[in-house]
């Protein structure tokens, strides 16, 4: 299969996938869930085709294209998600067969979702690093939560995807990182 009929079909993907989203969030009785298991599928695929070396300016276009317009709309369906689990209105998420954005598995239960899930695995690594170190943390949850989200759209608008953090501690710091991989450049 040549690298632009394999773009073409990762692109029906995404339409598809696209697809299923909003009917789940219109609730159709046909898509009971979250397509949590195609979108992370779609995900390998793109991270995939994205280490291969491609031959052609407009094969790197397109498939740049693609991969913005999936972290765009990954993005989108995460937070429509995460409102509708605040709200009350819907299913917490399964857990994925494979950990979302390379963040190690968090143990789940039915009332918490797996970002939540991972997001306070994390921020409980953070308090006792920040514990080792002798240095109280004063950082809520929810601050330490929105400063995460702050920075993966920050390095997501520089072309990079997250696939996930780390607790690093750096004489005596103790900081969050985003683990990284760059996007293709054209």
């Amino acid at each position: 299969m040549s690298t632009d009929d394999l773009i073409s079909q990762l692109e029906r993907w995404l339409a598809e996938l696209s697809r299923k989203w909003e009917r789940y969030f219109a609730r159709d009785p046909q898509v009971p869930v979250p397509p949590e298991r195609e979108r992370e599928a779609l995900n390998r695929r793109l991270r995939d085709i994205s280490r291969q070396e491609l031959h052609g300016a407009a094969a790197h276009f397109r498939l740049d294209q693609l991969l913005n317009r999936f972290t765009a709309l990954n993005q989108h369906w995460m937070r429509q998600l995460r409102q509708r689990e605040e709200a009350g209105g819907g299913l917490a998420r399964p857990v994925p067969a494979a950990p979302a954005a390379g963040v190690a598995n968090a143990p789940q239960t039915s009332s918490v979702s797996h970002v939540d899930a991972d997001y306070r695995r994390l921020f409980a690594e953070y308090s006792a690093a920040l514990q080792r170190t002798g240095r109280p943390g004063s950082v809520s949850f929810d601050r330490f939560r929105a400063a995460l989200e702050q920075q993966r759209e920050t390095v997501q608008a520089k072309g990079a995807n997250v696939e996930g953090f780390e607790v690093q501690e750096e004489n005596g710091q103790v900081r969050v990182r985003a683990r990284v991989r760059r996007g293709r450049q054209g």
